[in-house]
């Protein structure tokens, strides 16, 4: 099989940084961009620069990347689907429910499935965390945290990602997907007990502080999300009755990846100091792959080689309007 062609529509950051991996993936190449704004049309790996979707051959590409703001995210991957080419679209799956079912059934249709950008599972200390979880390391699982929290610049509140009409929503759905995604594969049966917002620091009215908790039988969870905080924070905090794991950290200025583990009442143990001197510390960098790494996974699944074996699977069309549908009663909550 030839290298496959994908076709990246949208050079805004995470665009450009999908455009710019697709070069260090084997068995893949850049088939063209697509921007109106995109500069340099020759900036990346000299392909081919469309303006528009529809100035791009269908035949010349074989999948594509949907890396658009919000409110054109819909209707480009779905122009894309109906050509009966596979996308991997950057979260979220829609910003409704009815959009999110939309797409999962015409890429339903195709022979290649289609995935959703939920880069965080291939973040190295959070992929450990799934790990561990998931092998049952932890015990039971009693209590879940998650914090995402944006410093922002002065100049935030002209982007389109703070303007309500383009991006859907705030915080809650951008970045507060990437932690529902989270949430639901440490808890998939978890639910909605109560959420909390705050508006009225940015211009644009989104909501800029969010915290709601979870439920599942003997699991409480909480998820916060915010714009409001300046420095740049993340942090997943899982505790289970036989031990926990602790990430920060996601490269950049969000500072170093870090993922701390231990064992309930380490502390006892003979020559142990203190609880926290016991921990096993895995220190993975400030080097940010996971827009590379998961794009990698997509394209091994495109070309019939399947997701390498131990390492996370990228989030399907099913997964990831089920976190469409979750962030829309969330919304209903706080209206």
């Amino acid at each position: 099989m030839g290298a496959l062609r994908i076709a990246v529509v949208g050079l805004g950051l995470i665009g450009r940084q999908r455009a710019e991996a697709i070069g260090r993936i084997e068995g893949a190449t850049l088939a063209a961009t697509v921007d109106p704004v995109g500069g340099d049309p020759d900036a990346i790996a000299g392909a081919p620069h469309h303006a528009t979707l529809a100035e791009l051959p269908s035949d010349a590409y074989d999948a594509a990347v949907v890396a658009v703001p919000h409110d054109r995210a819909f209707a480009v991957a779905a122009s894309v689907l109906e050509t009966g080419r596979p996308v991997l679209i950057e979260k979220p799956l829609g910003v409704l429910g009815i959009e999110a079912r939309r797409l999962e059934a015409l890429a339903a249709s195709l022979p290649l499935p289609s995935f959703v950008g939920y880069n965080y599972r291939y973040l190295p200390a959070i992929g450990e965390l799934l790990r561990r979880t998931a092998s049952g390391e932890l015990g039971e699982l009693r209590n879940v945290d998650m914090l995402v929290g944006h410093g922002g610049h002065p100049g935030s509140g002209a982007s389109w990602k703070l303007d309500p009409a383009r991006a859907g929503g705030g915080v809650l759905l951008d970045p507060g997907v990437h932690l529902l995604d989270l949430l639901l594969q440490l808890a998939p049966a978890a639910g909605p007990v109560a959420i909390e917002a705050t508006r009225g620091f940015w211009p644009t009215g989104i909501e800029e502080d969010v915290v709601a908790a979870f439920r599942d039988e003997r699991l409480i969870a909480t998820v916060r999300v915010s714009h409001i905080r300046w420095v740049n924070t993340f942090r997943v905090e899982v505790f289970g009755e036989h031990g926990y794991a602790i990430a920060e950290g996601r490269g950049g200025n969000y500072g170093p990846m870090t993922l701390r583990l231990g064992r309930r009442w380490a502390w006892t143990d003979a020559g142990a100091i203190s609880q926290r001197d016991s921990e096993e510390v895995r220190d993975f960098g400030t080097r940010n792959d996971s827009l590379r790494d998961e794009l990698a996974a997509v394209v091994a699944i495109w070309r019939g080689e399947g997701a390498p074996a131990g390492e996370p699977r990228p989030a399907g069309m099913s997964e990831a309007r089920r976190i469409t549908e979750l962030c829309e009663r969330l919304y209903r909550r706080i209206a």
